[in-house]
């Protein structure tokens, strides 16, 4: 007899009881059947009592499942699902493969314990019981040996792809499991099953039954190991018919710490526009940074003052990022791995930073290598084409910034016309035939070969000739004096520009000769100018500032000044511009004074350096204060940096940073290449902005990455990643009666973007956040936790406010009972559901 009829009888007797037509006890013995029939094995799910139970991470946990009410009866939650079908293999007259989960989110029960034990039967553990925590973030039940039912949601084969660290497993979920964001979630529904090398790996979709060892990855303690993976090893495993299917949870942000643990392994649907913050790691291991929303993550002293409001930035960025994982462990830039195809990088494709991602199939939330991933549920290493995500954008070309000349400023990246392989005892990083690339711990930094060069030659020349640019600020060029490796110190840049006017026509340009008197003490790079003859011509000798502060440390700067070579009436005699490099924040040199420590502050190694380095330029530079001038170059130091605000305490205007970010480091985009004007300089200004030529482009794409996969090409003949920063250009007005008026010029460029949203100095959580949002459809289930329960008081006061008589109840009564007693009838002849 099914749950409908009796109850349709028993509201027939009580209302024919409640106006005195029958007996009460009819009433009592039509309940006292339908506990009989409960007891006698017919599948329900009673009403969970909802009591939640504090947790350390503010999550609520519903009573658990396999808990003993105070009369020895399991309370199970309600279920979201249907019930099993009547040919599911069964243990002890109940379904093995239902689960009931402390949350409720499975329409089926794993049989616990508790049902089992008394028939002797194969006990299944329910997944959620398996991922209780218990120290740290690891299993209660780490090293207990269960059984448990899940349907398989991602599966990786052994050495799939011939790659050598495989995930060699699979992700099951509890039937039925998934579905809209749970705020209340306090365990997953999800689990890895780690298979081994000589395991078996069923087909995604597959139900399975699998028994083996609780454990953890990586076997770490959990203190020393805050983020590991929740596994069970086993080898083999059981079909399971009957189960439902699972549904992908969608997701609008990045998991918190909090959020994450109680969603371990189980299936997300990211909705919305996500951006790349990060690709440096795309090439070696597959993966790419994401953030929701449509901008990268801005490094905190871009945007921030270093200190306490940094500390902050940064936090609200590392809980707005997570990676995009591609289903295996390998290291791509070795063995077999270099033959098969990058997850999500190719020509053609080259997924910059601020490309924009969204996701086109669910993928499983996993904690690997101390974080929070996005693993596709297949292998795409090898297999771009099963990639759970489409990315769009456009290189950008080089931007035009108005004015009739220009000045750029360009990091060469360690351009070394003198190489490695001519350089005795001299390695090199090798290429995947083992050829070497570049130089390892030699002398010279550059490329090892001089096929290697050719490719670095060929894309800076490219990069050059495409600014636009009649004067052109170097750093990183050789110094071969320093080297020790000539005696021509701008032999290197006489190769660089004899190289640029091959590619555009002769005596296009020219470079700036050193100067009759050079420092003894010099950095094996340095900085250099070059120019349109046509255009421009220099005035007098470039003019070195070798200052205490540099020496040893940095590069000395480097000034000279211009005329503007024309017919026309100019409207300024000459103009100064001062190419600057320094010391960079990787490191402290020995015997660095106070401040030069990482304080933890944003600002890095050597702050205390780069504030000297600052303050000697700008006594420098003053002797140029009647001539318009610019401070160029690569200056270590965000924008709300020390040595920035340094040089504009000293009468600066930073007039740079109203285009893409220079440079892009640990994923975040922030500018270290600037360009400062004095006040002369000011109102000459027609725009500055920066190329994003360089800086959002994958490694891979770097010279020095050449032939380590047999799928990518570096480009040779194109400009991007023709180094690891992006060139500034400034356009001046010089020609004319006048100049321009304005102090604030904006860049007159298609190309530039308008800046990235910045959250506040204290805010925790930048723009464009909220994971989920608690107001979203997708975030809560509908008008869960509104509906107000019916109580028998509450029924009479409604039933007294429709204002009806008592003559309709009694009829309806009359007619309730004689159909629930036909009905009772019909179905103790002919039914025999279990």
């Amino acid at each position: 007899m099914t749950r409908g009829t009796r109850s349709l009888a028993v509201l027939g007797v009580l209302t024919l009881s409640a106006v005195g037509l029958v007996p009460a006890a009819w009433a009592t013995d039509a309940g006292a059947e339908l506990a009989q029939v409960a007891q006698s094995g017919e599948q329900r799910a009673p009403e969970t009592s909802g009591t939640p139970t504090a947790q350390g991470s503010g999550i609520t946990q519903v009573q658990s499942a396999s808990s003993m009410t105070g009369e020895g009866q399991l309370s199970a939650p309600e279920s979201r699902g249907s019930q099993p079908s009547a040919d599911v293999e069964t243990t002890g007259g109940v379904p093995a493969s239902v689960a009931a989960t402390p949350e409720g989110a499975a329409g089926r029960a794993v049989a616990t314990a508790e049902d089992a034990a008394p028939n002797g039967a194969t006990v299944d553990t329910p997944i959620p019981e398996i991922q209780a925590v218990g120290e740290g973030d690891d299993s209660a039940m780490v090293g207990a040996t269960v059984t448990t039912v899940g349907v398989v949601t991602a599966a990786y084969p052994v050495g799939e792809s011939g790659l050598a660290a495989t995930l060699d497993g699979y992700t099951i979920q509890t039937p039925g499991s998934g579905g809209v964001w749970d705020e209340g979630r306090a365990r997953s529904d999800a689990l890895f099953i780690y298979a081994g090398k000589n395991g078996r790996i069923p087909a995604v979709g597959t139900c399975v039954r699998v028994s083996g060892t609780v454990g953890e990855f990586p076997v770490m303690t959990a203190t020393s190991n805050p983020s590991s993976l929740t596994q069970l090893a086993a080898t083999g495993f059981t079909q399971v018919d009957g189960c439902e299917a699972v549904a992908p949870t969608p997701v609008t942000g990045v998991p918190v710490d909090g959020q994450a643990e109680a969603y371990e392994s189980m299936l997300l649907d990211p909705q919305g526009t996500w951006t790349i913050t990060d690709n440096y790691a795309a090439n070696q291991y597959g993966t790419l940074a994401l953030t929701p929303g449509t901008e990268p993550l801005r490094a905190a002293t871009d945007v921030v003052v270093p200190g306490q409001a940094a500390r902050n930035y940064e936090a609200a960025n590392a809980a707005r990022v997570i990676t995009l994982d591609d289903g295996t462990n390998t290291n791509l830039l070795k063995g077999a791995a270099t033959e098969v195809p990058y997850a999500y990088l190719a020509n053609g494709a080259p997924a910059r930073v601020g490309y924009h991602v969204t996701f086109s199939a669910p993928v499983v939330l996993e904690p690997r290598h101390g974080s929070w991933v996005f693993q596709p549920t297949s292998l795409v290493a090898g297999h771009p084409d099963r990639a759970p995500v489409t990315v769009t954008g456009q290189r950008p070309s080089a931007p035009t910034v108005g004015g009739d000349t220009r000045v750029a400023t360009f990091n060469v990246l360690n351009y070394f016309s003198d190489l490695g392989v001519d350089e005795a005892g001299c390695m090199g990083y090798p290429d995947r035939t083992g050829a070497f690339v570049t130089a390892k711990k030699c002398k010279v930094r550059g490329a090892y070969s001089r096929e290697a060069f050719a490719t670095q030659e060929a894309k800076i020349v490219s990069a050059i000739n495409a600014l636009g640019a009649d004067v052109v600020a170097l750093e990183e060029i050789e110094n071969p004096l320093a080297v020790g490796v000539g005696t021509d110190r701008d032999a290197t840049l006489a190769r660089l520009v004899a190289a640029l006017n091959e590619a555009v026509g002769p005596n296009v340009w020219a470079f700036v000769p050193s100067p009759p008197v050079v420092p003894a003490d010099e950095d094996v790079i340095r900085v250099a100018f070059i120019y349109k003859t046509a255009m421009v011509t220099p005035v007098g000798p470039s003019r070195i500032h070798d200052d205490p502060a540099f020496r040893d440390l940095a590069r000395q700067p480097l000034a000279q000044e211009f005329a503007r070579t024309s017919d026309e009436k100019t409207a300024v005699p000459s103009f100064v511009v001062i190419a600057n490099h320094f010391k960079s924040k990787g490191s402290v040199p020995e015997g660095a004074g106070e401040g030069n420590t990482d304080s933890g502050d944003g600002q890095g190694n050597a702050n205390a350096i780069r504030v000297a380095q600052a303050t000697a330029l700008a006594s420098f530079a003053a002797q140029f204060a009647d001539k318009p001038t610019l401070l160029v170059g690569d200056f270590n130091s965000y924008s709300q940096e020390d040595p920035v605000t340094t040089l504009e305490g000293a009468g600066w205007e930073r007039v740079s940073g109203r285009g893409e970010a220079s440079y892009v480091y640990s994923g975040r985009s922030g500018s270290l290449d600037h360009v400062f004007a004095n006040t002369a300089a000011k109102p000459l200004l027609a725009g500055v902005t920066s190329w994003a030529v360089n800086a959002q482009e994958s490694i891979a794409f770097e010279y020095s990455r050449a032939g380590m996969n047999a799928h990518l090409a570096v480009e040779a003949e194109d400009p991007y990643r023709s180094s690891d920063h992006n060139p500034e250009i400034i356009g001046l007005n010089l020609l004319g009666a006048g100049p321009s008026s304005g102090t604030n010029p904006t860049p007159s460029t298609s190309s530039v973007p308008g800046s990235a949203p910045s959250p506040s100095a204290g805010a925790l959580t930048p723009r464009g956040t909220g994971y989920p949002a608690t107001s979203s459809s997708r975030g809560r289930r509908k008008n869960a936790g509104n509906s107000r329960r019916m109580t028998p008081a509450n029924a009479r006061a409604s039933l007294a406010r429709t204002g009806v008589d008592a003559a309709a109840p009694l009829w309806v009564g009359v007619l309730l009972a004689l159909a629930g007693i036909a009905t009772r009838s019909a179905a103790r002849r002919g039914s025999r559901h279990p």
